[in-house]
């Protein structure tokens, strides 16, 4: 499973309540936050996420831009918002700006210094990319209660300073789902000092098997799992014999993958007597 990293160049637009119906359109810089009560700023973003493949995952999406002035270092709590609404460069204001949704939102980050912002983002790119929501960009801001909170970011195109979004996505595991069926069956078996043999078991289509044996008897005896590939020529599927007290019960697993299957028991001590009850139970599919 591998991850592919895009880095789409982000368009940005400045709108200010100070003046109302001016279209900046796209500045070297720009401001967002609060000067004054008459100079509040707020910055749009939209990137494009059409290069992701479909049925991806979205593992994390970053926004990152640089902050060249924070105002005498006021700190200030900016949030990325998801757009509502679509808009454009050419036309967009404060009186024209785009509805945005304030649940959804990116992480929250404090800008109290010059250099580079993150902000983790992947909410709203996921949301964007499952078809919850159109992808309308991004409006960031603060709580815009106080002065002097305003921050300047770069926007020049093509700069390294610029914003951009890292997303970070691998491609779903695509799950297969196969029919099973369950398998179960139930046989008794007397035991002395000979080899006696339960069942042969067809188990070329099986998954997993087991096998309960209970020793109704008063004497132990032991047991082995044999398989075979013709029905004729049975092999120990270990050397080592399972002993079954009286009155117990143990369970047995195959090491060995064969078509066929058997239980061989005996008694442990000559001239006696017993009787097991084997549950066969076997997954196929």
């Amino acid at each position: 499973m591998g991850t592919v990293i895009i880095n789409p160049q982000a368009e940005a637009a400045q709108i200010s309540l100070a003046e109302p119906s001016k279209v900046f359109g796209m500045l070297k810089s720009m401001y967002m936050g609060r000067k004054d009560s008459r100079q509040i700023y707020r910055v749009l973003l939209k990137f494009p996420i059409s290069m992701i493949p479909s049925n991806c995952m979205i593992l994390k999406s970053i926004l990152k831009i640089y902050v060249q002035f924070t105002n005498c270092r006021t700190s200030s709590l900016f949030t990325p918002f998801a757009l509502q609404e679509d808009w454009s460069v050419d036309t967009v204001n404060w009186k024209n700006q785009p509805a945005f949704y304030p649940m959804f939102t990116g992480e929250p980050r404090y800008l109290n210094r010059e250099g580079f912002y993150t902000f983790n983002i992947t909410k709203p790119v996921s949301m964007w990319y499952n078809h919850e929501i159109p992808n309308y960009g991004l409006i960031i801001k603060n709580t815009e209660t106080q002065n002097k909170t305003a921050k300047q970011i770069t926007t020049v195109t093509n700069s390294i300073l610029a914003p951009s979004i890292e997303i970070t996505y691998t491609p779903k595991c695509e799950t297969q789902v196969i029919s099973t069926r369950f398998v179960s069956q139930t046989e008794e078996i007397s035991t002395d000092e000979l080899y006696t043999f339960s069942s042969v078991m067809d188990t070329a289509l099986t998954k997993t098997i087991t096998y309960h044996i209970e020793n109704l008897g008063n004497t132990p005896v032991e047991i082995l799992l044999q398989v075979s590939a013709n029905l004729t020529d049975f092999m120990n599927d270990s050397s080592t014999p399972r002993i079954i007290a009286p009155h117990d019960q143990i369970y047995a697993i195959p090491y060995t993958f064969s078509k066929y299957l058997r239980i061989a028991a005996r008694n442990v001590n000559p001239g006696e007597t017993s009787r097991l009850k084997i549950w066969y139970q076997a997954q196929e599919g």
